[in-house]
């Protein structure tokens, strides 16, 4: 006898295009799940508790803020499963409230994050916006001839943050030649520090040293600006920050006066305080900022992986098992 198939809300921001929203539902609508019905934020409240009535599960692409009054009427949701690694911008203190258990991607999009976190700092060394620009139009008279462009090769790479983003990070930049160190409020097992050839180094250690300093934590009271006007002026003054993670780690004003006052040589970025950005936003305006549209974990090949996630833990509900990689106390 066939197993009932688990009802499952999509939520998705109105931004999100309609070729990838067929692909999350001609995913998720098979065995597993069925699709009762799909959302966005901008729903009216009344129509989103109505919607939640119909379904045991939710799957959010992404994760994004519902209010208590809504959720209050959840309680019988068996999961809501959030798209990204992120949850810091979800309710999860609400969901907790009335026992929702909140899953993220379980690290499914990380080898994607690494990737574009080594891309910008090849992008910040060799300033490849500026580059390409002058390529175009073939406005070579501003060329350093590589007075200002650097290699990988033989530099110190200082990771903060060393969990799943982070220690891919690591694995990519071997065949780079860097030194790798990394800070973590938790030490890694010491068979991962020699497998990835990463050193254990705290943090203000790892500051003073490292070449290219790269962000990898999620948002918290802890991390939040964790990067400030004492951490810059630890740091090398030809070092480079690297931000695929949140903008609120860094200290806003602290990171403007580095860039701007060349204390640091550069920074890469893919988050930001205000998303979209807005136009001749003074940090992005700065010849020394490398910046992408918050697009580190948007690929085809990660939204596969995360989809293959989500239904792995739709499974596991359906068929009364515990769901992986929830990251709040609920249920």
């Amino acid at each position: 006898m066939a197993k009932t198939k688990l009802k499952m809300l999509y939520v998705y921001e109105e931004r999100i295009p309609n070729n990838l929203r067929e692909l999350v539902l001609s995913t998720l609508e098979g065995d597993v799940c069925t699709v009762v019905d799909s959302m966005t934020y901008q729903t009216p409240d009344s129509e989103k508790i109505e919607k939640l009535k119909k379904a045991e599960a939710v799957f959010f692409a992404p994760g994004r803020h519902l209010d208590d009054a809504v959720l209050a009427h959840a309680r019988h949701i068996k999961l809501m499963q959030l798209w990204s690694s992120g949850y810091d911008k979800f309710n999860v203190a609400g969901a907790t409230r009335y026992g929702i258990p909140v899953a993220n991607n379980g690290g499914a999009n990380a080898s994607s994050v690494a990737e574009h976190a080594v891309l910008l700092m090849l992008a910040v060394y060799k300033w490849l916006p500026n580059s390409c620009t002058r390529t175009v139009t073939g406005d070579w008279k501003g060329n350093s001839h590589g007075m200002d462009m650097f290699t990988l090769e033989g530099k110190t790479l200082g990771i903060i943050g060393f969990g799943n983003i982070g220690r891919q990070v690591a694995k990519k930049v071997r065949g780079f030649g860097m030194e790798v160190l990394y800070y973590d409020i938790k030490r890694a097992d010491g068979r991962i520090e020699k497998e990835l050839k990463a050193r254990f180094t705290p943090l203000e250690e790892l500051l003073k040293t490292s070449d290219i300093i790269t962000l990898h934590l999620h948002l918290n009271e802890q991390s939040r600006n964790i990067i400030g006007e004492k951490e810059f002026n630890l740091m090398k003054k030809g070092a480079v920050l690297i931000n695929v993670s949140r903008a609120q780690l860094v200290e806003p004003t602290a990171f403007f006066g580095a860039l701007k006052n060349n204390k640091i040589h550069g920074a890469g970025l893919d988050v930001y305080l205000e998303e979209p950005t807005s136009p001749n936003d003074p940090l992005l305006t700065l010849p020394n900022v490398v910046a992408t549209p918050h697009m580190a974990g948007t690929t085809y090949d990660a939204y596969i992986s995360v989809l293959a996630h989500a239904l792995e833990n739709f499974r596991r509900v359906r068929n009364g098992k515990p769901p992986l990689w929830v990251v709040n106390n609920a249920g």
